[in-house]
């Protein structure tokens, strides 16, 4: 393995030892040393790769963006050709074992808490969130003119957005109690309620 692949790896160590940490004690409560015990490695380590917890905390949070849209990505690659397989294909991605993690999910709730005072925090949420509605925005926008119907393809776009992050809360708070596949459903069924003849045959398990 080439030293460059050796720091990479040990970047992303420290960036996972950084989401457990802030799932356990929030973004205040998260410092260099508790990241550098969470993975088992020397302070000074962790202040060679990372000079400020400013800085490891904006490489976690650009970290956790990334990982999300490559999920979501690798999904409407392997999606069908119709739009609605698309929309479901996002939903599929967003509560994928790699994405609907407790720890992600809560690392990503103290992030978007302390948006409002860190404006790099927010920016950076901003700009997921409207990559996201653009995205699926225009998959129901398709959607909207191809059947005909009499709804604002973008208030859909917002609604599924909402259901989303509605429904990662209730994963967080609920732990064990309320599963990826419990979570996905009202959301599909949303989609099913939106657009039942594009989702028809696509969406067999939320009826």
């Amino acid at each position: 393995m080439s030293q460059e692949a050796k720091r990479d790896r040990r970047r992303l160590q420290l960036i996972e030892a950084t989401i457990d940490t802030i799932a356990e004690r929030g973004l205040v409560g998260t410092t260099l040393a508790q990241v550098a015990k969470a993975a088992g490695v020397s302070y000074g380590v962790v202040g060679f790769y990372f000079r400020s917890k400013d800085a490891l905390l904006r490489a976690t949070l650009d970290q956790l963006a990334d990982d999300y849209e490559a999920v979501v990505a690798r999904a409407l690659a392997k999606a069908g050709p119709s739009d609605a397989a698309k929309l479901i294909a996002i939903l599929e991605a967003d509560f994928s074992s790699e994405v609907a993690q407790r720890r992600k999910i809560a690392a990503w709730t103290a992030f978007w808490s302390e948006s409002r005072a860190t404006p790099a925090f927010r920016q950076r949420c901003v700009e997921l969130q409207d990559a996201y509605l653009a995205l699926t925005g225009e998959l129901c926008r398709r959607l909207v003119a191809d059947g005909g119907h009499d709804l604002d393809p973008e208030a859909a776009a917002a609604g599924l957005n909402a259901m989303v992050y509605g429904q990662w809360i209730e994963l967080q708070l609920r732990g064990s109690k309320l599963g990826r596949e419990q979570a996905r459903r009202p959301c599909l069924l949303y989609l099913k309620a939106l657009f039942p003849d594009a989702c028809a045959g696509l969406i067999r398990d939320a009826a």
